[in-house]
């Protein structure tokens, strides 16, 4: 009986975890959606391969990872601007080449990404899918909860991945992102703030603050929460009781610098919000790095619904079944 097909873990890179769109319905019980950090690269990498929206990838951050496949297929990596070398297992020859397409390995390949020039993180998919057991609905991995691919962890040197081989899938005349579609993850990002119930307890002069000046990001940012920093509001709201967050919430500590919360954020918080960022917002800033610009602009609901609306459409995306959590 011949083994089955599986992708071996050769480098991990500092940070590389499996995701598929999330785990949505368990707030109630302190588990973070958690799912892809930028939905719009993941996204793309299953639709170039003609993948279901939820088919499980990898996601890697800031690259230097290798992996290895057993057996011959097609992948897609998307996402932050990693150079792509694929050596041959019969020739030892390499091929580089770049992200936002389709590639084809055969069995034995090595395929590596090098460190991330622009953007952080990337996502790999392959064609049929990885073959992974869903806990609670999905098969993300959550560190702090120890929840889905290996038990929630980061992958290591040494794991194997197994994936479908059999699945025949709709060959797609697109195996490019055309040019148009791909985002530029230099230049200074305009984040659109929702505002929230709490947002006219802020003063005047501190939402002033807030709207006209520009942060960078923080060194602490995270997959749960994105640090900003910059000249601090100064009459904070005091805390209150802790309530529910949304994803893309904008609390601001006592420090007054704004953090804004990301897909592992914690269910629940007291620190008073501005608001939320848009979702489409809060996927281009998970590919920032620290130092780069962000600034805020006042948005509405009804503005941003449409945004996300026409995001779902474009990909296929059933009305409201991501990020209702």
């Amino acid at each position: 009986m011949s083994s089955p097909a599986a992708m071996n873990i050769i480098r991990s890179g500092p940070h590389t975890l499996v995701v598929d769109q999330g785990r949505f319905g368990y707030q109630d019980i302190g588990v973070s959606p958690g799912g892809p950090a930028d939905l719009h690269a993941y996204y793309w990498a299953n639709r170039l391969l003609g993948n279901s929206v939820n088919c499980a990838a990898l996601e890697v951050t800031i690259g230097g990872a290798q992996f290895q496949f057993s057996h011959s297929c097609t992948i897609a990596v998307c996402g932050a601007k990693m150079p792509i070398t694929v050596t041959s297992a019969n020739t030892s020859t390499s091929i580089n080449l770049a992200t936002w397409q389709t590639i084809k390995v055969n069995a034995g390949d090595r395929l590596s990404l090098a460190p991330a020039r622009s953007g952080l993180r990337s996502y790999l998919t392959i064609s049929g899918g990885f073959s992974v057991r869903p806990e609670l609905g999905s098969v993300s991995s959550s560190i702090k909860q120890k929840l889905g691919a290996f038990n929630g962890r980061l992958l290591a040197a040494g794991d194997k991945l197994e994936y479908i081989t059999s699945c025949q899938h709709p060959a797609l005349s697109q195996q490019q992102v055309p040019n148009r579609f791909l985002p530029d993850y230099q230049q200074t990002l305009k984040l659109a703030l929702i505002p929230s119930y709490q947002f006219q307890q802020f003063t005047q002069k501190d939402i002033d603050t807030l709207r006209h000046q520009t942060y960078t990001l923080s060194e602490l940012s995270d997959r749960m929460g994105l640090r900003l920093i910059g000249d601090p509001l100064v009459d904070i709201p005091p805390s209150g009781e802790s309530e529910a967050i949304a994803l893309g919430a904008v609390q601001v500590p006592p420090n007054g610098l704004p953090i804004v919360l990301s897909v592992d954020k914690q269910t629940i918080g007291g620190y008073p919000k501005l608001g939320c960022i848009a979702r489409l917002d809060l996927y281009a800033l998970n590919q920032r790095r620290p130092q780069q610009a962000v600034q805020f602009y006042i948005s509405s609901w009804q503005a941003q619904r449409q945004r996300w609306l026409a995001f779902q459409q474009f990909f296929s995306i059933p009305l409201g079944v991501t990020r209702n959590a």
